[in-house]
């Protein structure tokens, strides 16, 4: 047994653990080895799909499942294997074909077991997908039924996804959740899913009384680090991540994820948590 048995850190990757560049900063590296080397437990949680997430597989080997799609899936990346998984509910067809014809300018993507389709073209997916290294495939929504995809996203410029946040609140986009993950994207999610209820899940699959540390950056790992026994930003998070992090008595870090914010944040919880 290690000294840090009984402890888990889980992240978001964007923003937080990876760097602008979207590399892992060998200070971080460091400290994921010294902390897992002593017993610690590590995974990531993600708005990424399997695609996209997959080159961080081998250079992360999480310790236990990966939340990926912002909830909607759980992944054991050793077996390369679904854990638990849900579906988006019926409306959303509806909801999407409602909202592609009243915002035409803005991309829309889903995403299932297959992959990455983009259902609406548009110049902020194109450089969405250009970033995540996924290739543009076109596909209409007539041939992807929503109720087999994990989650769908939006992609425009920042004042175009201020309006559909403010569209989405009307009654004719009920039945699903919401989430904005980047300043571009404005995700649909399956009813009461997000990084915070699979983190609920995942407390069935440690062992018990396993303290679990959590971070994150935007908006959409709020759930996460509300449900976390422990939770961290790096300096330069959303603000409404920081009020959070405040009122959860968490960690607001002096460092930004391109200054090693995650070996910072890892110190902090160890020092606050170690038994």
């Amino acid at each position: 047994m290690g000294k840090y048995d009984g402890l888990a850190l889980l992240t978001d990757l964007d923003g937080t653990l990876l760097t602008p560049e979207k590399r892992l900063h060998p200070t971080d590296a460091a400290a994921i080895a010294t902390f897992r080397a002593e017993g610690g437990r590590f995974s990531i949680a993600t708005g990424r799909g399997v695609e996209a997430t997959k080159p961080y597989f081998d250079l992360l080997q999480p310790d236990f499942p990966a939340v990926l799609y912002n909830g909607g899936v759980l992944y054991d990346t050793k077996a390369q294997r679904i854990c638990a998984v849900t579906y988006l509910p019926a409306c959303s067809d509806r909801i999407l074909r409602t909202l592609m014809a009243e915002f035409p300018q803005v991309g829309a993507e889903v995403l299932n077991a297959e992959g990455v389709f983009v259902i609406q073209d548009g110049e902020y997916e194109r450089r969405h997908l250009e970033i995540t290294g996924i290739p543009v495939v076109l596909r209409s929504l007539d041939e992807l039924p929503p109720t087999q995809c994990y989650k769908a996203l939006f992609a425009g410029a920042p004042e175009q996804i201020d309006r559909m946040m403010i569209r989405v609140q009307a009654a004719d986009c009920t039945g699903v959740s919401y989430t904005r993950s980047h300043d571009w994207f404005l995700e649909i999610l399956p009813p009461n899913v997000s990084k915070g209820s699979a983190l609920t899940q995942l407390r069935t699959m440690l062992p018990a009384g396993t303290i679990i540390g959590a971070s994150g950056d935007f908006d959409n790992d709020i759930a996460m680090l509300q449900a976390a026994d422990y939770a961290g930003c790096p300096w330069n998070a959303q603000p409404h991540v920081r009020a959070v992090i405040a009122a959860v008595g968490g960690y607001h870090a002096p460092k930004t994820c391109a200054e090693g914010f995650f070996a910072d944040w890892v110190h902090r919880f160890l020092q606050d948590n170690c038994r």
